[in-house]
């Protein structure tokens, strides 16, 4: 299988950290990466890799703060609330001058000027959030690199697990991993750090 554009790491990373200098096992790694990137964004919430998001729907209760569900935003594109019916909604774009990202992005928080409107799946936003993944020039990258080694080791920790169980050849899939009994009680401080809360 291939990397999905998502993932936390690249194989050649993870073999030149365990020393592998074949391409028996690529196949499998990719798994592996996949799989654990898939966990470690499921525990904390979040994708993690800058992504577009279009027309995201978010419900309004006259607040003056929406939190996205990601983060960091590094763009925001459109601002709508809907009129109209579910059925039949129209969709109208708030002014520029109504809407902002809260500071730096990093909190995921749109402020509505004079409040957001009151209605269920009545308001959508279109952005980009996420980190700049580039694990070849790291000046260019601005992923947590604590979130990059932490996927690293786990991979390479259950690949030589299943080397040594003898189970080189088969798919993550295949082996039906528990990740969360991988992770270390310093694995998750790390995790935690990123996790996503959301209140209220």
């Amino acid at each position: 299988m291939a990397l999905t554009s998502y993932a936390l790491t690249t194989v050649a990373r993870v073999k030149t950290r365990a020393g592998i200098s074949v391409s028996t096992f690529d196949t499998l790694l990719e798994a592996l990466i996949c799989a654990v990137t898939d966990w470690v964004e499921s525990y904390c919430d979040r994708r993690f890799v800058l992504t577009q998001y279009t027309n995201e729907v978010y419900s309004g209760d006259g607040q003056r703060f929406v939190v996205l569900k990601q983060a960091p935003i590094t763009e925001l594109t459109s601002a709508q609330y809907r009129v109209g019916t579910p059925d039949n909604p129209t969709w109208t774009d708030f002014l520029a001058s109504e809407y902002e990202i809260v500071g730096d992005g990093s909190s995921g928080m749109i402020r509505i000027y004079n409040s957001a409107p009151h209605g269920t799946n009545n308001l959508r936003f279109t952005y980009k959030a996420g980190y700049t993944l580039n694990l070849t020039t790291i000046t260019s990258n601005n992923l947590p690199l604590d979130l990059v080694d932490l996927v690293e080791r786990i991979v390479v920790k259950s690949f030589k697990k299943r080397q040594s169980e003898g189970k080189s050849s088969e798919t993550a899939g295949e082996a039906q991993v528990t990740w969360d009994k991988e992770f270390s009680k310093e694995d998750y401080l790390t995790l935690n750090r990123h996790k996503r809360v959301f209140l209220g």
